[in-house]
C-alpha cells in the first residue's frame, strides 16, 4: 500500500454542490456585505444629523430674543408666526404675574384677530387670573363678551355682560350653567342646557325668550319636547323607515351648512365703515315702533251698549272688565294685556291684527276704543299706554345693522359660490323638462302623452 501524499483539504472533502448554488451562495454572502456597510453608513449619518439639529437649536434664539421675534414677525404681518413665539417665550422666561398677564392680553388679541376666538378666550381669561387688578380689564371684560359672541355663545355673553356691568363686582355670577333648572325623573336639565338650546336658535327666535318670563315659557316647552322625545324612543320612532329618511335628509343639510360656513365666512369681512353706511342706507329699519298698551274686554251684542254706558257714567273700565269681560285671560286682572301691541301683533285673539291695530291707532292714553265687532261678539279697548315711534342711534343698532349686512353679504356668497361649483364640475341641467312637464299636467294630475 502506497503511502499518504501531501493533498488539500478540498481534495480530501470535495465540495459536491452544484456549481451554481455555489455561484448563488457566494453572491448572497456578498449583498449581505454591502447591506451590512450601508446600515452603519445611515446609522453615522442619523448621529451626525442629530447633533447637527441640537447645535442649531442651542444656537436659536431663547427668552427676551423670542419676544423680539415676536414683535418683528408682527411687524411682517405674520401673526401665526408671532403668536408661536410668545407662547414659547412664555413657557421659557421667568416672568412676573403682571408682565405675564400682558403678554397673555397680546395673545388674546392676535387670537381674535385671527379669527381663533377659542384660544382668544383662553387667553383673556388668563389675563384676569394672573392679575386680577390690571388696568386691563375693560378691554379684556369687552373682548371676553366678543369672543363669547362671535362663537355663538349668546347667553354666557350677556351672563358676562350683565356681570361685569354689575356695581356689585365681589359676588358677581358671570359662569351660569351647573345650576339646576328642571327635573325629568333622575335626569336634571342644567341652566347651560337651556342655554345652548336657546343659542341655536336663529336670532330673532332667541330675542322673542331674553325677557325672564319668556324664558320660563321655554323651558315648560323644553321639557315637554324633552318628554316627547323619550315616548317616541319607546315606540321605537328611531326605527322607522321615513323618520331615518328625514334624519338623513337633514344630516345632510347639516354637512352642507357647514361647508357653507367655513367657505363663506372666511370670505364676508364686516368693517365698521361698512355697518355704518349700510346704517345710513336703511336707517327706517333701526328704532322702536309706535305700540300701545291696553286694557280689553270683550262682551255679547246685547250687552254692549250697557257697558259702554256704564263707562260714561264714570265706572272704571278695569272694574267692568272682571264683571263683564267674556275673555278668561284677561278677565280676572281687569282686562289688562301685558304685552306691548306693535302694528301686526294680536295678543288679544280678536283674530285681526290689522282691524286691532286701526282700532287703537291714534288714540292717547286713557282712551276708550269704539267697539269692534267680531262673530256676533265686541272688543272695547282702553289705552293704558302709549310709546310713539324713536329711532336708533347707529350705537344703539350697531349688532343689528352688522348681522343685517353680514347675512345679506352670506346670501350674495352663497349665490356666487353656487354658480362656481356648477361652473366648475361636470353638470347638465335640464330645466326645459321641468316646464314641459308642467304644461303637460292635465287638471286631473294625469299627462296628456
Amino acid at each position: 500500500m502506497k503511502p499518504a501524499t501531501g493533498t488539500s483539504g478540498s481534495e480530501r472533502f470535495p465540495d459536491k454542490r452544484p456549481a451554481y448554488v455555489r455561484r448563488n451562495f457566494y453572491l448572497l454572502c456578498a449583498c449581505l456585505t454591502i447591506l451590512v456597510f450601508l446600515a452603519a453608513g445611515l446609522v453615522a449619518l442619523l448621529f451626525l444629523d442629530d447633533g447637527a439639529s441640537f447645535g442649531t437649536g442651542s444656537q436659536g434664539v431663547s427668552g427676551e430674543g423670542r419676544r423680539e421675534l415676536a414683535g418683528k414677525l408682527l411687524s411682517a404681518g405674520l401673526k401665526g408666526k408671532a403668536i408661536e413665539q410668545y407662547v414659547l417665550y412664555l413657557a421659557e422666561a421667568d416672568l412676573p404675574a403682571d408682565r405675564r398677564a400682558n403678554i397673555a392680553y397680546t395673545l388674546g388679541k392676535l387670537c381674535m384677530e385671527e379669527g381663533d376666538y377659542e384660544d382668544a378666550l383662553s387667553w383673556l381669561y388668563q389675563v384676569e387670573m394672573l392679575d386680577p387688578k390690571t388696568e386691563l380689564a375693560p378691554e379684556v371684560g369687552s373682548k371676553i363678551v366678543a369672543c363669547l359672541e362671535r362663537l355663538g355663545r349668546f347667553a354666557q355673553a350677556q351672563y358676562s355682560l350683565d356681570a361685569r356691568s354689575s356695581l356689585d363686582k365681589t359676588g358677581r355670577d358671570e359662569f351660569k350653567g351647573d345650576e339646576i333648572v328642571a327635573r325629568v325623573g333622575n335626569d336634571a336639565i342644567t341652566m347651560g342646557e337651556l342655554d345652548e338650546a336657546i343659542d341655536a336658535m336663529p336670532e330673532w327666535m332667541r330675542s322673542a325668550v331674553e325677557d325672564p318670563a319668556q324664558k320660563r315659557a321655554f323651558l315648560e316647552q323644553y321639557v315637554a319636547e324633552e318628554l316627547i322625545h323619550r315616548k317616541a324612543k319607546r315606540l321605537d320612532l328611531d326605527k322607522d323607515p321615513s323618520v331615518r329618511k328625514q334624519a338623513e335628509r337633514a344630516m345632510r343639510q347639516l354637512m352642507i351648512q357647514k361647508v357653507l360656513e367655513e367657505e363663506i365666512k372666511a370670505k364676508v369681512k364686516i368693517s365698521d365703515d361698512d355697518v355704518e353706511l349700510y346704517y345710513r342706507a336703511h336707517r327706517d329699519r333701526y328704532g322702536e315702533k309706535e305700540a300701545f298698551k291696553i286694557r280689553m274686554m270683550k262682551v255679547d251684542a246685547d250687552r254692549i251698549q250697557g257697558v259702554r254706558q256704564s263707562l260714561a257714567d264714570g265706572e272704571a273700565f278695569s272694574e267692568l272688565a272682571k264683571t263683564h269681560s267674556l275673555d278668561e285671560a284677561t278677565r280676572a286682572k281687569g282686562g289688562e294685556v301685558g304685552d306691548w301691541i306693535e302694528e301686526g301683533l294680536d295678543p288679544t285673539g280678536m283674530g285681526d291684527p290689522n282691524r286691532l291695530w286701526l282700532a287703537l291707532a291714534n288714540h292717547g292714553e286713557g282712551d276708550i276704543t269704539e267697539p269692534v265687532g267680531v262673530d256676533g261678539q265686541y272688543y272695547l279697548f282702553q289705552i293704558t299706554s302709549h310709546r310713539p315711534p324713536r329711532p336708533f342711534s347707529l350705537e344703539e343698532a350697531n349688532k343689528q345693522v352688522e348681522a343685517d349686512l353680514t347675512r345679506e353679504r352670506m346670501e350674495k356668497a352663497y349665490k356666487e359660490l353656487v354658480q362656481q361649483s356648477l361652473k366648475a364640475s361636470e353638470v347638465k341641467l335640464f330645466p326645459e323638462r321641468i316646464r314641459k312637464d308642467a304644461k303637460e299636467e292635465t287638471p286631473g294630475g294625469t299627462s296628456q302623452e
